[in-house]
Order: structure tokens, then sequence, then C-alpha cells
């Protein structure tokens, strides 16, 4: 064997062990990063850094809330209000950490550490979110004295234990599909049970509003005019389109989620890279949806909340006869 032949093979086995391994993909495809942020130009750095913002503020509003509202205006719901908060704030630092520090694993330098740990923070996120969701309802159902579905799933440790659960097995599921992608089933069911549970808490919403104004109406025609009830009423309006607007919101969002699950986005998708604008699309729509959900969690949670501190400050008497004054605490009417 020749000498430049001798030479050329140990030049091949030195770059062969020089060369480190390629990054390892996970089971949901993604665009091809390097294509894809050339395509989309300025309205990348705006998607990362905008959304980022506003999960920061997020998380600042909430801790804000925590406090505030924990000491002064909550009582019944302290508890309720102190997870809520808590899991918006573990939602927003997450998700602005990740946006901030390697947004969705996009980083050529990407390790594979550091990809599992943007999966997992993710994923326990938008669990957090959804359970953010899930308490508001319940302090919505508790203050208005609506009922829906059965009576025992209707409290904070049941809610809890669900949101609790499906995080275990988030992190189970993750950890075990990255050492083995065959299981890759086991992170559909996590997707899948996670946009199910998120559609049935925002049908819901709807419910719950409707039956909230059924009551309000048919109480209405029991009672007599005057000023503070016609105040009452349009701040109960208010309410009723609040619940409706979260209701369709979180509809959509979830129904979304759900999609990505089993369509092009999903583990099943036998596919290298998705295509980037319809991906840039997709993501850009669940993050305003995300948004906008957590705003309506403020909102909501803090009318019910101030309506049910009010009630306790204005009617102390518990004998008033009225179905008014069940649905709408604050309302002061003359008992019979």
């Amino acid at each position: 064997m020749s000498n430049s032949s001798r030479n050329d093979e140990t030049n091949q086995t030195r770059d062969t062990f020089s060369t480190p391994p390629p990054p390892q993909s996970w089971v949901e495809p993604s665009p091809n990063w390097l294509e894809a942020i050339k395509e989309w130009k300025w309205l990348w750095e705006a998607h990362i850094y905008g959304f980022g913002i506003i999960f920061v503020l997020i998380a600042f509003f909430a801790i804000i809330y925590l406090v505030v509202c924990y000491k002064f205006i909550f009582t019944k719901h302290r508890m309720h209000i102190a997870v809520m908060n808590l899991a918006l704030i573990a939602a927003g630092s997450l998700r602005s950490l990740i946006l901030f520090w390697d947004p969705y694993a996009s980083s050529v330098n990407t390790s594979n550490g550091q990809l599992l740990a943007c999966i997992i923070s993710w994923g326990i996120s938008s669990a957090c979110i959804t359970s953010s969701f899930s308490i508001v309802l319940l302090i919505f159902l508790e203050t208005t004295k609506t009922s829906i579905g059965p009576a025992r799933l209707k409290n904070l440790p049941f809610l809890m234990s669900v949101t609790l659960v499906n995080i275990l097995y988030l992190l189970v599921s993750d950890i075990l599909v990255w050492f083995h992608p065959e299981t890759k089933l086991m992170v559909f069911i996590c997707h899948f049970t996670f946009a199910v549970w998120g559609l049935v808490v925002s049908i819901g919403y709807l419910v719950a509003g409707f039956r909230m104004w059924r009551n309000l109406s048919s109480s209405l025609g029991e009672t007599f005019y005057n000023r503070a009830l016609d105040r009452d009423l349009l701040k109960l309006k208010r309410l009723f389109l609040l619940m409706c607007a979260a209701s369709c919101f979180g509809m959509i969002k979830f129904s979304l989620s759900l999609y990505t699950a089993v369509g092009e986005y999903g583990v099943f998708a036998d596919i290298g890279f998705v295509k980037s604008w319809p991906w840039f699309v997709v993501q850009s729509l669940l993050r305003i949806l995300e948004s906008f959900m957590c705003i309506f969690v403020f909102l909501i949670a803090f009318k019910s909340g101030k309506n049910n501190a009010r009630a306790t400050r204005t009617s102390p008497d518990t004998n008033q006869q009225t179905e008014i004054a069940r649905v709408r605490h604050s309302v002061t009417v003359n008992t019979q």
C-alpha cells in the first residue's frame, strides 16, 4: 500500500472520530430551521421576542395578582387563586425562558440535553395553562352557584390531581420516547388527552355562562326594578360575554392542538421536515390563543372573586329568597 493511500485512510479515521455525532431529533417533525428562519426574516424575531415578552408579563401579573388578591380581595377561594396564579407563573416563566433561550430548539448548537429540556418545559407550561383555565371555571361555578357535571368532579383537589397526573405522564412519556422513539404513541396519547380535556373545559365555560344567564333572566322577572340591580345586571352581562369569549378561544385553541397532534405536525407524520410557513402560522395562532386565554383567566377570576368578596361585606342575610341573590351575591334585595 502506498504512503498516500495510508495517509488518506488515517485522515478519514481521524475525521470519523473527531466529528461529533449529529444531534438527536424529536419524534414530532419541525421545519428546516436554517431555511425557514431565512424565509421568515423579521417575523421570526417578532414572534419569539413578542410572545416572549407577553409571557413574561403574564408571569409578572400573576405574581402581583397572587400577592394583592390573596391578601385583600379573595376570602373563600384563596387556595384556588393561589394555585391558579402559581400555574400561570410557571407557564409564563417556562414559555418566556424557552423563547428567549432557544426558541422551539431551533438553534444549530442545540444539544441533546437542551432539546429534551425544551420539550419537557414546553409541555409542562401547556399543562399549567390548561390547569389555570380549569380552576377559573371552578371559581365561577362556586361563586355563581351554577351547577354542571358531577359534584365530585368540581373541586380543587380533583383538578390538581388531573394536572399532576398529566405532568407526571408527560415527563415519563417524553423521557421514554427520547430513548425509545418506537414508543411515540405515548406522546400522542399525552397531546390527545390534553386537547380533549381542554375542549371539555372550554365547553364547560359556555354551558356555565348560559346557565348563569338563564337563572338570572328567570330571577329578574320576580324582582322589582331598582338602579343598583340594573348596574349589577350590566356587570353580569359583561361576565357572561367574558365566559362566552373564553369558551370560543379555548375551543379554537384546543381544536388546533388536536389537529397538530393527529395531523402533519404529530408523531405519526412520516415526513422529515414540515412546510415552514404553515408551521409558523399555526404556532403563532396557538401563542395568540394562549395569551388571550391567560387574559380571560385573570379577568374572570377577578370579577368572580370581587363579586364574592362584595357579597361577604354587603349581604350577610342568608335568608334572602330571590334567585338573583344566589346568582349575584352582591345584589341587595328586600327579604320576604
